[in-house]
Parts: structure tokens; C-alpha cells; sequence
């Protein structure tokens, strides 16, 4: 009898060994994926207000040197990019 309770136990303390190591491997995996998304900083507020210097994708990506006034401007002229009048061309 208390070899079978012993083996209770010790199956028990091995699911709550594996459950705690999957939480804590699941924990690991959102944290870098939150690190990635906010740019490697604790919070994604600071660096939302540091502004000029963004990166995109790992650290050896693209570098956003500009202003945020010079980011945000309208890139194309204003007579681009609209609506224009079809004509048929006949060949």
C-alpha cells in the first residue's frame, strides 16, 4: 500500500513539474515575442516617445534617422495620385 501511494505521489509531482515548465516556457516565448514587437525596451511607451530613432526588424535592420515631422509628411505631389480621365486609344 505505501508503495502504491509513493508512486501517486511522485506522479504527481511530476505532472506539476512538467505543467510549471511548460508555463514558464510559454512565458519565455510571449516575452520575446513582446521584446520583438516593442523593440527590445521594457516599455513600448518610452520609445514611442523617443521617436526618431525606430528600428525595423533585428538590430541589423533598417534605421528611421528622421524627424516624426519629416516621417509623416506627404511623400507624393498633389496633382499625383489622383483621379484621372479615361481615353480609349485606338492602336
Amino acid at each position: 500500500m505505501t508503495a502504491f501511494l509513493k508512486l501517486i505521489l511522485i506522479t504527481i509531482i511530476i505532472i506539476i513539474v512538467a505543467v510549471a515548465l511548460v508555463f514558464f516556457w510559454l512565458y519565455r516565448k510571449v516575452n520575446s515575442f513582446t521584446r520583438t514587437f516593442t523593440g527590445g525596451s521594457k516599455s513600448g511607451r518610452s520609445q514611442q516617445r523617443s521617436g526618431s530613432n525606430r528600428t525595423y526588424g533585428n538590430q541589423e535592420g533598417v534605421i528611421d534617422a528622421r524627424s516624426p515631422e519629416q516621417a509623416n509628411r506627404k511623400i507624393f505631389k498633389d496633382n499625383e495620385g489622383e483621379y484621372v480621365d479615361f481615353t480609349e486609344v485606338d492602336e
